[in-house]
């Protein structure tokens, strides 16, 4: 058995051959941060399912087993971190689960960093019974990625506010004993007396044996484009940066982490975009507006927005800073 290797990942989530969501988006700015990036995948497909049209597999639960007990047969589980995304199915699911164990034992340093992907917008993307799963995976989580959507499944708080929002963030701590909680993306619009058109990215850190949180908040604006992978992204460069140490003043240690998250992410999505318009020349809506589009119009505009992340090297190694945390008090 070798020893862990300090800044080597396992990813398990979904993979595309064309386009970048799950470990196509996620494998990137690891690697371009020095990260060596072991990759299980979860389903095979084409593209992603928002084209209306793919074609591929799921992965089952026994050929998840095998590869991963494969892997340690010989040795080969010595990673520094575990990243975990898109897991279709509540028995593979709970076969990861049983992976964060054995990690674990390897490695009781072992950062895993969970992102509990389970839909969007009102909406699950997963059977409802992987709701459930990740309740018992989420206390063997350093840090966890909810969206604003998942942040609610799992708390059972419905986010209006920013009370709401600090009451949720402790909710993770009190109820999962998990000691870091980044809900990635809550619309302003949907905060009572935030103004619309802004995304809210909220944090807490608890140390272990601790009653007192450190939260922030940081306020950055929305785009009018849906662009697929972005959760993906955020979750491995919250895994990239976690536990960065930083000479400024910050509110918290994972503040940092999310700024720089943030800050990559604005830099990459300003390529995309600006590419993306370039080629469209007004000839294509990529905002996806046009309630009459037709299904090739469609796979013809969400072509275009896929993430431009091998193009985005000096903004995933070197991120401009703008949107700063402030505490959630």
């Amino acid at each position: 058995m070798s020893p862990a290797s300090e800044k080597r990942v396992l990813s398990i989530q979904s993979h595309v051959v064309v386009g970048h969501v799950g470990n196509r988006a996620a494998s990137v700015p690891l690697i371009f941060l020095n990260y060596e990036v072991d990759i299980l995948n979860t389903v095979q497909f084409s593209n992603h399912t928002g084209y209306g049209r793919w074609a591929g597999r799921k992965m089952d639960r026994d050929e998840l087993v095998d590869i991963f007990n494969a892997m340690d047969q010989n040795g080969l589980l010595r990673q520094s971190h575990l990243l975990t995304g898109y897991v279709p199915s509540p028995e593979s699911l709970e076969a990861v689960s049983t992976m964060v164990d054995r990690l674990r034992t390897l490695n009781p340093n072992l950062v895993y960093i969970l992102d509990p992907v389970l839909g969007d917008s009102d909406k699950l993307y997963v059977h409802p019974k992987c709701v459930d799963v990740y309740k018992t995976i989420l206390p063997k989580a350093t840090c966890a990625t909810p969206n604003h959507f998942e942040a609610q499944l799992l708390t059972d708080v419905r986010i209006t506010s920013l009370a709401h929002l600090k009451q949720a963030l402790n909710t993770f701590h009190d109820r999962y004993n998990i000691p870091h909680i980044v809900i990635s993306s809550t619309p302003s619009s949907q905060i009572e007396g935030l103004e619309p058109g802004y995304l809210v990215c909220a944090g807490s850190s608890r140390p272990a044996g601790s009653s007192i949180s450190q939260q922030f908040t940081i306020t950055f604006p929305a785009l009018p484009e849906h662009y697929e992978g972005v959760g993906d992204v955020f979750s491995s460069l919250i895994l990239a940066h976690f536990a960065r140490p930083s000479n400024t003043q910050e509110p918290c240690p994972l503040s940092h982490t999310a700024e720089r998250a943030i800050a990559t992410l604005a830099g990459i999505l300003a390529k995309t975009r600006k590419h993306a318009l370039e080629l469209a020349k007004d000839e294509v809506d990529i905002t996806g507006s046009n309630p009459a589009e037709t299904p090739e119009e469609r796979i013809k505009r969400l072509a275009l927005v896929e993430l431009r992340l091998v193009q985005s090297y000096k903004e995933i190694t070197e991120p401009v800073i703008i949107h700063r945390a402030v505490p959630l008090v």
